[in-house]
């Protein structure tokens, strides 16, 4: 039997490691021990004394028959309080076998005392039978166990041991009844302070508790403070070298693929050129969040086409998955080639916009938008092309997805593809 001394020691494992709980906590539960500690003192204390008194009173009535026994008996009740009082008080955690030595001393004690005392003491001196110590010991089993099982069964023995003690001394109903009535105080002196405890340490156990779950809070948003720091130095570094790269390669190979007359005269030489530009300003961050994925090195290679026809794309990437499956990679891929390549052929614009990024609640859908600002159409009278009606809507709705077309004369078009739908 564990002693709930022993398992305070446990609590702040289920709640939380106890070297993360602050002092504050710590303190409360030192100071839970404390009360414990000093009810379990101060009611021994007290009972001892009032048996003292009863001592005092049965010597002067010549009421002790064996008078070695008798000494024998107080000085074995008052050497095992003394042990008792100095454990308590200099352990924190009493161990149970201490509570059930606590128990047998004493009913030792009150079966083997009316040896010694004659008849008429146990019943004109008040407190001669040890009925206080009986209190005593059940309040200090009900608190420092904290179990109600340890209580009943300190009650009983401790209760047993009165009525084997009791029964040669019985006369009538009126002994019946005084019987019943010390039991009676006696459990419920103990069932209180059974009550009182385990409330007490509840409370202790919730402060703990909710203690944990601030700790984990703290901890949890430092971390995401650390996290959003390396992610925001991580695209600084991204930024100075895409600048470095913008002013040197960048520039070079845009005026090489160009239509000036600085570009580069073998028409072969232009197109590598220009996918060259394309792939570069693809890898370049616009967010904290826009690293390199599986999915954007592919949307970067779905542009090379229509880059090497003239038409610059701006990439723009946020917080894309690396796990997509290899199908929704090909799918989203394929199918911005082909609304690329419309806006190559038919918006009349030599600048488009992608933009890929997760979306939806807990960041679960990916979205990818290509956007020019060209001629546009009108779809209401105008019927959609082989590719947008295949290679893209089709396509996406094979994978799960879904794919939208938003068109106005001379405002441009918007294709946007999602996935999951």
């Amino acid at each position: 039997m564990r002693t709930q001394f022993e398992q305070d020691r446990e609590m702040p494992r289920r709640a939380a490691d106890e070297s993360a709980v602050p002092e504050a906590t710590a303190g409360l539960h030192r100071q839970v021990r404390g009360i414990v500690a000093a009810v379990v003192v101060l009611s021994r204390l007290a009972t001892l004394a009032m048996v003292a008194v009863s001592v005092v009173g049965a010597v002067h009535s010549h009421a002790y028959t064996r008078i070695p026994l008798a000494g024998a008996v107080y000085a074995v009740l008052v050497g095992w309080s003394a042990v008792l009082i100095t454990l308590v008080l200099r352990h924190p955690a009493v161990p149970a076998g201490v509570l059930v030595a606590d128990v047998i001393v004493t009913a030792g004690t009150m079966i083997v005392l009316p040896l010694a005392v004659s008849n008429p003491i146990l019943s004109n001196v008040s407190n001669s039978y040890l009925e206080p110590i009986t209190v005593s010991v059940a309040v200090a089993v009900a608190l420092i166990s904290g179990s109600a099982r340890a209580t009943a069964a300190g009650c009983s023995a401790l209760a047993v041991a009165y009525v084997i003690a009791q029964a040669p001394l019985s006369d009538g109903g009126a002994d019946i009844a005084s019987l019943v009535s010390t039991i009676g105080w006696q459990v419920g002196t103990a069932t209180c302070s059974l009550v009182f405890i385990q409330r007490l340490r509840r409370a202790a156990h919730q402060v703990d508790v909710a203690t944990a779950q601030v700790i984990t809070a703290r901890e949890r948003l430092a971390a995401q403070r650390a996290h959003t720091e390396e992610r925001t130095r991580h695209f600084r570094e991204q930024v100075r070298r895409y600048r470095d790269l913008h002013d040197g390669p960048l520039r070079i190979l845009t005026v090489i693929a160009g239509p000036g007359p600085a570009a580069h005269p073998d028409p072969v030489v232009r197109r590598h050129c220009a996918v060259s530009v394309n792939i570069l300003r693809g890898a370049a961050p616009d967010e904290t969040g826009g690293t390199l994925t599986d999915l954007s090195l592919a949307l970067m290679e779905a542009g090379g086409e229509s880059a090497a026809l003239g038409l610059r794309v701006e990439y723009h990437f946020a917080n894309l998955p690396d796990d997509l499956p290899a199908e929704v990679v090909t799918a989203l891929c394929r199918a911005s080639a082909e609304a690329l390549s419309n806006v190559a052929a038919h918006a009349g614009t030599s600048r488009a916009r992608l933009t890929a990024m997760t979306s939806g609640d807990g960041g679960t859908a990916v979205t990818v938008a290509i956007v020019d600002q060209g001629k546009g159409f009108d779809p209401a009278t105008t019927e959609l092309g082989y590719g947008i009606r295949h290679s893209i809507i089709e396509r996406m709705t094979e994978i799960g997805g879904a794919a939208t077309v938003d068109s106005h004369p001379g405002e441009g078009t918007r294709i946007d593809l999602r996935w999951p739908a």
